[in-house]
């Protein structure tokens, strides 16, 4: 496994390196100073695992997990960090693992090993299909969903392009002649459980992304015609006959929205 480790404390370094040692099959290629001089790395190099300082002058591990994520997608993403006020930020980006300073060999070991587990997963390829019927693929093969509502819920996420949606939000869709009272509140709870469970048997449950009240789904985690044609594919304009996500009817404002994309 091929790491990179980016830090500009020097005895921090030195720490991990002797941290490390034990960790079978881990291969440190490089150590950085810099989020500019890492990002040049990555971009040019095969790496598997970056461990990365989060309270670095310039630019922050934070924002440089961003920008290694956006240019690989499939390479795993430890923070380290002094402070556990940066852990709720770390979670937001999805890391892959988290460390405070000072931290144990056995930590770290536990730490490496786990986002080691993720990379032995299977890569699942997901295509939502919105164009006429919505319909959920992964590896070629239809998600055949027990709750109509937790697809439903799942369209609308994908419909919002990764945009948040609040509870609030999904029952005004998904429950436009119901209170928003308490038992409203609790079902729209159960489906997003619902949902979160079906697609854990298919192994991508991590399409889904939830705190606090708030979900939305990960869009680096599928393709979708209609990102594709907002994007500008021809093919995928091509492939719009005029119908999105029929079963819907909040779905209509998007394909007028469409139509005049397209006119």
């Amino acid at each position: 496994m091929k790491m990179i480790l980016v830090d500009n404390d020097q005895i921090a370094v030195d720490i991990f390196a002797y941290e490390s040692k034990g960790i079978e099959d881990l291969e440190i290629v490089g150590t950085f100073e810099n989020g500019v001089d890492a990002y040049t790395y990555v971009q040019e190099h095969p790496v598997d695992l970056a461990v990365l300082d989060i309270q670095m002058e310039g630019m922050d591990g934070l924002a440089l997990g961003v920008l290694l994520k956006r240019e690989s997608p499939e390479l795993k993403i430890i923070y380290i960090t002094s402070s556990n006020e940066y852990a709720r930020d770390a979670l937001r980006l999805q890391a892959d693992g988290y460390l405070t300073k000072p931290y144990s060999s056995g930590e770290l070991t536990f730490c490496i090993e786990a986002a080691r587990q993720k990379m032995e997963r299977p890569v699942q390829r997901v295509f939502a299909k919105t164009f006429g019927h919505f319909d959920l693929y992964v590896n070629g093969q239809p998600i055949m969903f027990r709750s109509a509502k937790a697809k439903e819920l799942l369209a609308l996420l994908i419909d919002r392009e990764g945009g948040t949606v609040n509870s609030d939000q999904i029952i005004g869709t998904l429950w436009e002649d119901r209170p928003n009272d308490e038992n409203t509140q609790n079902l729209c709870s159960k489906i997003v459980r619902t949902l979160k469970k079906e697609l854990s048997d298919y192994q991508i449950e991590d399409l889904l992304i939830t705190n606090r009240g708030i979900r939305r789904i990960d869009k680096n985690k599928l393709e979708c015609d209609l990102y594709q044609l907002l994007a500008g594919d021809e093919k995928a304009a091509g492939n719009y006959l005029g119908e999105y996500m029929v079963d819907y009817s909040w779905a209509e404002s998007r394909m007028a929205s469409l139509e005049k994309f397209l006119s």
